[in-house]
């Protein structure tokens, strides 16, 4: 190995010689100071690096670039300068140069030295391949020409990416018109499916296939071919396309198919007849009870949109009362600890009140499907067998309960409050359906639904999980069966029930992609069947399931923005998180929480109403705040939350919403769970490490010398399809990645999508020019964003809001 360095100074030539020697031990260096010593030296040859001066007395740098690049073209250059600019370095890379290093980071000249060399190398490699590839391909291309029958190959996508000399003789077409998907025109058109889907399927199935098929000749006459192709694959196994060979068997063919032809002429015709009638009478069948299904489903959705409007109207404002109402309420109790009986009694009721108005409100959202749905993964059965335990005391001894819980069920995402209190509802209405006593018998297993019941039951078919609540109760009359979900009807006495029950269970599981079946008997009992979608849940924690219990407070230091434009609700929240021990600042819209948290760093929560005015609503304000503080948390509350931060009414993962109007224990435990989940674990031993994925070269060098700065242990990729291959060579290697969403060979959010998919564990950062708006993101429950230009520090919060550790910096 022999470099080639072009320098008049003596220093700086012995500290680039330094430099060499150390990142490539037992190299030979050459070194000349003048244009005539350069020229002479790369016409010896030999040289397997330049590294030159970018200024010097008889010869600048783009000239020793030129005349590198013309008598030792395959050598890599390296600028080493103390004058050059960034720009003036770019423009020498896209010139040719490897690689630029400035003199004041000589530093960086071995590790470019070497990443120069390899490339190189792999320079001179490819092209060896490519030659012995040309070699190989006229050899194959001599022995294909010669043979008698169509040779052909295609790639994956079924492109036709080579044919023989035959093809031209039996098409008459020149070179090349066969390619792509031009084969396809010599085809008969009755044999172009069949063919598509038999090599598609081979390519699919990795199998080889074969068959007949009609094509037109040069003189447009039908010729038949014989057929045969089979999967072409790469070293690691993939299918790279199909290879295969056609045979004309037309005589052979013709022969045959003209004795068949005279005996099943006929009767082929009268089948085809018969079908096509069928068929058509079919089709009609089919679309007048669409028509008709059509109408009835957007009946009921312009009632159900209409209700919905209403009911998420009022539930806004009504929800901001009681909170106001429930939290004074709650307020006396704590404060009146000593008060008379009468007095204690008043406050019991007057709260209780107030909490049924809660329930009822709910309820409205729930059978309008308007109320925001917290989807996690659970134990069904043990949720069952809880719900179980809570009903002992309000079913009666009289009503025995009995379960058959299934050991092996499916997976389900489902809000597991709403569940619980679906199932409430059910146990009661059936406790109800039994006055003398009886049994209420529940039930989970797994279900598939077929085709025929999915649409005679509106949902997809597929793969449920089933819970089913049966009684032995007074049933419902046949006629009652169609209304027992609509809002406020029942058969009970005024001032027992609302009627909201059965139609809060059917909105809620509606909403959660499921559907509800009743099957009744008079004098016999009713079962109500709940259907639940089967859904991939890995990598998600089981819920939690937490009741009533201990407020728990403030830890010194921690500070709390209120955000809410109802003056009572901001008080009230006010003064719970100061009771608490919390430092609590207060805002009436977003940008005069933006302004607060621009004051006051310490903010460790940000706890919003979603509806706010002055343009710009609650979600919004996260991203913009997450902007100035990536990581930060935050809690929304809302009497009603559709739309704004919603998807499909359901919340997305790592977001955290307490619905109004909420208790002292609610505000107060939810707070504490966020920011002890928000804590940081113990310094980790070495540094974390992170995939930084940015294509433009300065930048990622750069990005990537900041957070090594910070202590983080960075690996790089310039593209998604580098990224992926990372991420799979090194299984659980990284905690976190910046994401450029701008790459060459994919969307930033395509790979957005592939690694939240595959890796729900690693923290990503989005690096993006523009705010990346949260309902564009992926649910994913690490996400965080930057927005360009940032600082690095801005970075190294955002991994940290992650719970990405840097190894600590001494």
């Amino acid at each position: 190995m022999s470099v080639l360095i072009l320098e008049d100074d003596d220093l700086d030539a012995e500290l680039i010689l330094y430099q060499l020697g150390e990142a490539l031990p037992g190299v030979a260096v050459q070194r000349a100071s003048t244009r005539q010593s350069y020229e002479a030296r790369l016409r010896q040859g030999g040289i397997t690096l330049v590294v030159s001066d970018f200024s010097l007395p008889d010869i600048d740098g783009w000239a020793a670039q030129r005349m590198a690049a013309e008598l030792a073209p395959e050598v890599p250059f390296i600028f080493v300068s103390g004058i050059i600019g960034e720009e003036v370095g770019v423009k020498a890379m896209k010139e040719g140069a490897t690689d630029y290093v400035l003199k004041e980071r000589l530093e960086r000249l071995g590790s470019a030295a070497r990443r120069a060399l390899l490339e190189a190398e792999d320079r001179r490699a490819r092209k060896c391949a490519e030659e012995a590839l040309r070699d190989s391909e006229e050899r194959f291309r001599t022995l294909s020409d010669s043979a008698p029958a169509l040779i052909w190959e295609t790639d994956e996508q079924g492109e036709m990416i080579f044919t023989n000399r035959y093809f031209e003789d039996l098409f008459g077409q020149p070179p090349g018109a066969m390619l792509g998907q031009g084969w396809q025109q010599a085809i008969d058109g009755r044999d172009l499916p069949l063919v598509l889907d038999l090599m598609q399927r081979a390519t699919r199935e990795r199998r080889e296939f074969q068959m007949e098929m009609r094509v037109l000749d040069r003189h447009g006459d039908l010729r038949w071919l014989h057929c045969k192709g089979v999967p072409r694959m790469d070293a690691a196994g993939r299918v790279l396309g199909l290879l295969g060979t056609n045979v004309d068997i037309t005589d052979a063919k013709r022969a045959r198919d003209e004795l068949e032809h005279m005996v099943a002429a006929r009767t082929a015709e009268l089948l085809r007849t018969n079908e096509r009638l069928l068929q058509e009478m079919q089709q009609r069948a089919d679309a007048e009870s669409a028509a008709r299904s059509a109408e009835e489903q957007l009946r009921q959705a312009q009632k159900m949109e209409a209700f919905g409007q209403l009911t998420g109207g009022v539930a806004h404002d009504f929800n901001n009362f009681l909170t106001v109402i429930l939290g004074n309420l709650e307020t006396l109790e704590r404060t009146l600890t000593q008060a008379p009986g009468r007095t204690a009694t008043a406050l019991a009721h007057a709260k209780l009140g107030a909490q049924r108005a809660a329930a009822l409100t709910q309820r409205l959202l729930s059978f309008a499907r308007r109320q925001p749905l917290q989807p996690r993964r659970i134990d069904l059965n043990s949720l069952v067998s809880d719900t179980i335990e809570i009903l002992s005391r309000t079913l009666g001894e009289h009503v025995e309960v009995r379960t058959e819980l299934s050991a092996d069920l499916w997976d389900t995402l489902i809000d597991p409050h709403m569940l619980e209190s679906a199932l409430v509802n059910l146990a009661v209405n059936a406790r109800d359906a039994m006055p003398d006593g009886g049994v209420i018998s529940i039930r989970t297993g797994n279900a598939e639904v077929g085709i025929g019941h999915a649409q005679a039951n509106g949902l997809l078919p597929g793969q449920y999980v089933c819970i089913s609540l049966g009684d032995t109760g007074t049933g419902i009359p046949p006629e009652l069966l169609d209304k027992v979900f609509e809002p406020f009807f029942t058969t009970k006495d005024i001032g027992v029930g609302t009627g909201l029950g059965l139609s809060q269970v059917y909105g809620f599981v509606k909403q959660s992609g499921g559907h509800v079946q009743i099957d009744s008997t008079l004098g016999a009992g009713t079962t109500v069947h709940l259907y639940l979608p089967r859904q991939n849940t890995a990598g998600l924690p089981e819920a939690e399931i937490i009741h009533d219990g201990e407020a728990r407070g403030a830890r010194p230091g921690e500070v709390v923005l209120v955000v809410e434009d109802n003056t009572g609700v901001r008080v009230h929240s006010t003064r719970i998180l100061q009771d608490l021990g919390y430092v609590v600042h207060e805002a009436s819209d977003g940008p005069e929480a933006l302004e607060q948290i621009g004051r006051h760093p310490d903010i460790s929560l940000v706890f919003t109403d979603v509806g706010l005015p002055k343009g710009m609503n609650g979600r919004e304000l996260a991203e913009a705040a997450r902007a100035l503080r990536p990581g930060l948390p935050v809690l929304y509350t809302s009497g009603y939350a559709e739309g704004a931060l919603t998807h499909g009414g359901q919340l997305p993962p790592g977001v955290d919403l307490l619905p109004k109007p909420f208790s002292f224990v609610d505000l107060a435990n939810r707070i504490r769970d966020i920011l002890d989940r928000q804590a940081p674990d113990a310094a980790p031993e070495g540094p974390s490490r992170i995939l930084l994925v940015e294509d433009e070269d300065l930048i990622r060098m750069l990005a990537m010398d900041g957070l090594e700065d910070l202590g983080f242990d960075v690996a790089e990729a310039a593209t998604g399809g580098e990224a992926l291959r990372l991420l799979e060579a090194e299984p659980g290697a990284f905690e976190g990645a910046i994401v450029d969403m701008g790459l060459p060979d994919m969307k930033g959010e395509d790979l957005l999508r592939a690694l939240t998919q595959r890796y729900p564990d690693l923290a990503i950062v989005i690096a993006s020019g523009a705010v990346v708006p949260q309902d564009e993101l992926p649910p994913h429950p690490r996400l965080a964003s930057v927005q360009k230009p940032y600082q690095f520090a801005q970075l190294g919060d955002a991994l940290r809001g992650l719970g990405v550790g840097a190894a600590s910096q001494g």
